[in-house]
């Protein structure tokens, strides 16, 4: 049994929801999941006419896209750790919880 085609998924998107029509339960839940279904089944058909129309158009179907993507383009802001101690030996600020100075080694 290999990988599931589009065509499978969209079969089994039916089924569910023929499943789903024939049983009696909780309204709301029955709803809610119906909608999910549905939508599921419209994206995989518009994705099956979306990609059909792009291979016949010699337009390449799928467009790798870069494996991590910037939030934003703005620095961030260089935060202060909250319980801040001056070193006895070089006078750097560092986090208390550290327990030695990162500049100079020194130990609180």
């Amino acid at each position: 049994m290999g990988q599931p085609s589009l065509e499978e998924f969209r079969r089994w998107l039916q089924s569910e929801i023929a499943a789903l029509e024939s049983e009696e339960s909780n309204a709301f839940v029955q709803d809610e999941r119906m909608l999910q279904l549905e939508t599921a089944l419209q994206e995989a058909m518009a994705f099956s006419a979306a990609w059909t129309l792009r291979v016949e158009s010699s337009v390449n179907p799928s467009v790798r896209e870069k494996s991590v993507r910037l939030l934003s383009d703005g620095t961030q802001p260089q935060t202060q750790p909250i319980n801040t101690v001056k070193c006895n030996s070089c006078d750097a600020e560092f986090d208390d919880e550290l327990g030695f100075c990162p500049v100079c080694g020194e130990n609180r």
